[in-house]
C-alpha cells in the first residue's frame, strides 16, 4: 500500500484586488491527505488493510469545515471497457460508503470513474495490474490565500539586487529566485506568520518574519540585505541557546542550514565564528574562565555543524568572548539575556 501526504495549492479564483499585489486575495484547494485503496481481481469489496487508510482519511477531516473528499476509481483492463466502468463505480461508491460510516458528510465526497483508461502501470504483468485496480481518495481543504510581494535591496545603495527567497508558513513553503530587480511575489494562507529567508552571492543572509490579511492594506515589503567585507560581522538572528549551556534551543534548530547555505553561496568567503554569553552586571571581559569557555563552546557548535555538511576547515575559525561585547550588560527581560547568549559571523577573508 502507498501512503503519502501531499501540500499542493490549486487557486480556484480571485476573490479581492487592492492597490498592492499583496492584497490581490483568492482561494485555493490544499491537498491535505492522499490514500491509494487496492482490490482484488474483478472485485469491489474493501480489503480488510483498507480500514486503516479510510480510518487516516477520516481523522483528517474530522473538525475541518471547508474539506472535500475526491475518490477516483479504476480497473485493470482485463474485461470489456463497459464492464470495467461499471466496476469502477462499484469500487468509488464501497469507498464512500465506508467514509460516510466513518462520520464524513456525503455531501462532501464526490467520486469519478475511470474504468481502465487511467492506468498508472503495465496492464502487461499482474503487479502493473494490481497496481491498476485501485482507488485514490483525497481529502483537500478550502484555503484563503493573498500574495505577499516584495523586493530585495542593496542596503547600501537602496538598488534591486537578484536573490533566492524562501517564503514559508506552517503549511506551505515556496522557493524562489527574484528577478533582476529584486522582485519576488508568493501566495501564502491568509492570516497566516510569514517567515521570509533571503541569500544573495556577496551579501549576508537574512530573515524576516511577518503576518499577512486579507483585510490589511500594506505596502510590498523591503528587505535590505548588507554585503560582506573584511571585517564586518552580523548576529546570527535567532539562534539562541540553553542558559549556561552550548545547546540550541528547539526553535533555533532550523538556522543552521542557514548558515550553511551562506556558506555554500559564498564559497570563497572566510569567516570567523564569535560565541558570546550572558553576564549581566558583571564588568565586560571579567567573564570566568567557565563563562569565556562557555563562549567558546557555544562558537564551536556552529563551527563542528559547517565541518560536518564540507565546509573546508580552511575557510572557519571560531572564538570565545565570555561577555566582553554583551549587547545589554544590564539585561534583565529573558529577550535580552537571550540576545547576550549569541553568535556572530565576522568576515575574514572575502
Amino acid at each position: 500500500m502507498n501512503r503519502y501526504k501531499l501540500f499542493l495549492f490549486i487557486p480556484l479564483f480571485l476573490a479581492i484586488t487592492s492597490v498592492f499585489a499583496q492584497n490581490t486575495a483568492f482561494d485555493s484547494l490544499m491537498v491535505l491527505e492522499k490514500q491509494e485503496i487496492y482490490f482484488d481481481f474483478g472485485q469491489h469489496d474493501l480489503r480488510p488493510e483498507a480500514d486503516s487508510f479510510l480510518t487516516q482519511v477520516a481523522l483528517v477531516c474530522a473538525g475541518k469545515a471547508n474539506i472535500k473528499v475526491k475518490i477516483t476509481a479504476h480497473t485493470d483492463a482485463i474485461g470489456s471497457n463497459v464492464a470495467n466502468q461499471s466496476l469502477s463505480l462499484r469500487r468509488g461508491d464501497a469507498v464512500k460508503q465506508a467514509l460516510i460510516a466513518k462520520g464524513i458528510a456525503a455531501e462532501k465526497i464526490g467520486a469519478t470513474v475511470f474504468g481502465e483508461e487511467d492506468p498508472i502501470a503495465s496492464n502487461d504483468t499482474e503487479a502493473g495490474r494490481q497496481r491498476n485496480r485501485r482507488a485514490t481518495v483525497e481529502v483537500m481543504e478550502l484555503i484563503p490565500m493573498v500574495y505577499l510581494s516584495g523586493q530585495i535591496k542593496d542596503q547600501e545603495t537602496g538598488l534591486g539586487i537578484q536573490a533566492d527567497v524562501i517564503v514559508r508558513t506552517k503549511e506551505t513553503r515556496d522557493s524562489i529566485r527574484t528577478d533582476s530587480a529584486g522582485y519576488f511575489k508568493s501566495a501564502v494562507p491568509d492570516g497566516a506568520v510569514v517567515g521570509i529567508d533571503v541569500y544573495a552571492k556577496g551579501y549576508f543572509f537574512e530573515t524576516q518574519m511577518t503576518k499577512v490579511s486579507r483585510g490589511k492594506n500594506f505596502a510590498p515589503i523591503e528587505i535590505p540585505l548588507p554585503i560582506i567585507k573584511v571585517g564586518e560581522k552580523v548576529a546570527i538572528k535567532n539562534l539562541y541557546f540553553v542558559g549556561d549551556q552550548a545547546v540550541l534551543l528547539e526553535r533555533s534548530l532550523p538556522e543552521l542550514p542557514k548558515i550553511l547555505k551562506f556558506m555554500q553561496l559564498n564559497d570563497r568567503t572566510a569567516i570567523e565564528i564569535g560565541g558570546h554569553v550572558n553576564v549581566p552586571n558583571k564588568a565586560p571581559g571579567f567573564a570566568s574562565d567557565d563563562e569565556v569557555d562557555l563562549s567558546l563552546r557555544r562558537a564551536q557548535l556552529v563551527y563542528d555543524y559547517l565541518i560536518e555538511n564540507k565546509i573546508s576547515p580552511d575557510r572557519l575559525q571560531f572564538k570565545g568572548y565570555g561577555n566582553a561585547q554583551m549587547k545589554y550588560p544590564t539585561a534583565t527581560s529573558l529577550k535580552h539575556q537571550e540576545m547576550n547568549r549569541r553568535v556572530e559571523i565576522k568576515i575574514i577573508k572575502n
